[in-house]
């Protein structure tokens, strides 16, 4: 098999309780614009995008608004972003940002390690 990865950017583990949602327009709303929202749980992350563990489908190419929550239960940890869906697969899917506040995203994790180890 050939592994090649052609990331820009290196992805990371996260914390094991870090969750996502994410919003994308029903593409099955005839005519109505539905917002439907998916919830899971991020398994990496990087400056320039993430995978995120969900059961449910998403097709490729759809535009998502990001909530990323390292600390669920918490607002003061989590981080708003855009992007669009690059890679399913059955364990979820990959999301590539497309706005995102890396100062922002930074503060939240730096508050999360000196609150949670």
């Amino acid at each position: 098999m050939n592994d090649i990865n052609n990331r820009e950017s290196t992805r990371k583990k996260v914390w094991q309780d870090t969750e996502a949602t994410i919003k994308m327009d029903d593409p099955f709303s005839a005519g109505f614009r539905k917002t439907i929202s998916i919830n899971g749980i991020v398994e990496n992350l990087s400056t320039g995008g993430m995978f995120l563990k969900t059961g449910e489908s998403v097709p490729v190419s759809s535009k998502v608004e990001i909530i990323i929550d390292f600390d669920p239960g918490s607002s003061n940890f989590s981080v708003k972003a855009y992007g669009k869906i690059v890679h399913v697969d059955e364990m979820g899917v990959g999301i590539e940002f497309t706005s995102i506040d890396m100062a922002e995203l930074q503060q939240c994790i730096i508050k999360r390690m000196n609150t949670k180890s």
